[in-house]
């Protein structure tokens, strides 16, 4: 297991990780034990955006702020991940691309939990036009296909300090040097203001995120006023399921940082 950033390292290594929930007492009841084996679940599922930061790793190990300034990762949660399992994330060269990497998060039974791609330079370009402010509503109401369509949701804003960057940092057991040297925030924690749009937006019940796609736009620095806007593009039923899928733009101090098409479970199926 490698830890911390080479010189002259330029294709990812893997990376081991002791997956965390790290957050039992969120909103979102899914990553409370009882309520996820209500669902069918063996506990508490930990977040999808806590795998999308175990995946980033080797990405950033491997290539640095360049990544995170104009790099590009798409990421698929297929199976659920559970708190105190050790997880590995790789990222081969893709057979058929000479740009891109192919992302796999495994469990330790072997079997593929996350998977995805990447590109260290280079992606879709991104409309900024297409975000702008949006008041939060008051009251919220319930998440339905009817109050999720499409149109802005309301924008969200957080401060993000050097303690709170850091205990992040640690909750994911995150231990890349460049975090704390360059003072950099982690891209889970820019993909977390992506799912609380989401949350202050509309009252939810447990609720699953299943794929983002992220273009990332520039290099947040710590301490940070972040701010994050979102359009709903596209709600739909599948296997029971209700789904939301939204384009969001995260800025820090008011420059953007990183564009993402979100999709989510609004509303599992009983």
């Amino acid at each position: 297991m490698v830890h911390g950033r080479l010189a002259d390292v330029t294709a990812p290594v893997d990376y081991q990780v002791v997956a965390r929930n790290i957050d039992p007492a969120s909103d979102n009841k899914i990553h409370d034990d009882e309520v996820a084996q209500q669902f069918g679940f063996s506990g508490a599922l930990v977040p999808g955006v806590e795998l999308f930061a175990y995946l980033t790793h080797p990405l950033v190990e491997a290539w640095g702020t360049d990544f995170l300034s104009r790099g590009a990762m798409s990421v698929r949660f297929r199976r659920p991940v559970y708190d105190g399992e050790t997880v590995v994330a790789s990222a081969q060269a893709a057979s058929d691309s000479a740009a891109d990497v192919e992302l796999r998060l495994r469990g330790p039974d072997e079997a593929v939990r996350s998977v995805g791609t990447a590109r260290r330079v280079g992606g879709d370009s991104v409309d900024l036009d297409a975000f702008t402010p949006a008041p939060l509503p008051d009251p919220l109401a319930s998440a339905s296909p009817e109050v999720l369509r499409p149109g802005p949701l309301g924008s969200i804003s957080e401060e993000v300090t050097a303690e709170g960057a850091e205990r992040y940092l640690a909750d994911i057991n995150e231990t890349l040097p460049l975090y704390r040297q360059q003072d950099v925030v982690h891209p889970g924690a820019l993909l977390r203001m992506v799912n609380a749009v989401l949350m202050r937006n509309v009252v939810l019940g447990p609720w699953i995120h299943t794929a983002s796609s992220c273009a990332f736009l520039g290099v947040a620095r710590v301490p940070t006023l972040l701010r994050a806007h979102a359009v709903v593009t596209d709600t739909f039923e599948r296997n029971g399921h209700d789904y939301v899928r939204y384009d969001a733009l995260v800025l820090s101090d008011d420059l953007p940082v990183m564009a993402v098409d979100h999709t989510a479970i609004f509303r599992v199926a009983s």
